[in-house]
């Protein structure tokens, strides 16, 4: 049975997640290249879950650590909503983001609604949808929500433009017989992991390796690299064994091999820290 907001307990570990006024801006009025990066992440969460089925309710809440929190909305759109409807809207994020539960359903007005929040190493997260009565549909669309907020808890990894090297898989590339062939070297505690991967283009191949080294039931979708002006940062799409979203990210300075890699083993590394 579907909770009501205001029967949400409030959890007094996550007080930074608040509302943001409606009308105000989500971003500042000059974006850098990695904040429009940023909102285009979030807008192509927003897509994923329009594709599965209408929703009548879409939105994300980010909450930096050290920042105030950033509000985005796809649905209901803000200028159509009167000012109590606006404000049962906000009160509805701020009851939800205070949550102790880390996802669950709810009920706003007449509409039946998801959740699902994440803490990330320097910032909070908040997706919620509404509209949908599937609960098969409802739980492809959470695993789609944690797969971005994955992501998007990653943006402030490489803030130092060093920390790919610190970071990084040692690659090795080589080539036979028209393939490119990498080995990669994966540091951990327990112990480094080795993997070696083929394929007829590079970037292939650095993935590959990884998902060798670390979970071989994962597979390759795609790779993206995005021009961040000075930077650049490499997208890691990647599918598991029930063809679920893994997405990871890194930013460099102009190793794109290594930060190929380091992308990569974000994406296996996966970490869902629900509050």
């Amino acid at each position: 049975m579907a909770t009501t907001v205001d029967e949400l307990p409030s959890s007094p570990t996550s007080p930074r997640l608040v509302a943001v006024a409606p009308g105000a801006s989500s971003m500042a009025p000059r974006q850098t290249k990695v904040e429009q990066l940023f909102e285009t992440l979030v807008e192509a969460a927003f897509d994923l879950l329009h594709e599965l089925a209408h929703v009548d309710l879409c939105l994300y809440l980010h909450a930096p650590h050290d920042e105030q929190p950033r509000l985005f909305i796809r649905d209901p759109r803000l200028h159509g909503l009167g000012p109590s409807d606006t404000f049962r809207l906000m009160h509805t994020v701020t009851m939800l983001s205070n949550s102790r539960k880390p996802s669950a359903a709810f009920r706003h007005g007449d509409v039946d609604g998801h959740y699902v929040r994440s803490i990330g190493e320097s910032s909070d997260g908040l997706f919620v949808f509404g509209g949908i009565q599937e609960t098969d549909t409802a739980r492809r669309m959470s695993a789609i929500c944690r797969a971005f907020a994955h992501v998007l808890h990653q943006f402030h990894l490489d803030e130092d433009p060093n920390s790919v090297n610190r970071h990084a898989p040692h690659v090795n590339l080589d080539t036979r017989a028209g393939a490119t062939i990498a080995r990669v070297i994966v540091r951990n505690p327990e112990g480094d992991l080795q993997g070696e991967g083929e394929a007829t283009n590079t970037t292939e191949a650095i993935v590959n390796a990884v998902i060798e080294a670390i979970d071989p039931t994962f597979h390759f979708d795609e790779v993206r690299t995005l021009d961040l002006g000075h930077r650049s940062a490499v997208l890691a799409i990647l599918r598991d064994s029930r063809e679920q979203l893994r997405l990871g990210m890194a930013i460099s300075g102009g190793d794109l091999v290594r930060t190929t890699a380091l992308a990569t083993q974000r994406a296996l590394q996966f970490h869902f820290a629900p509050a």
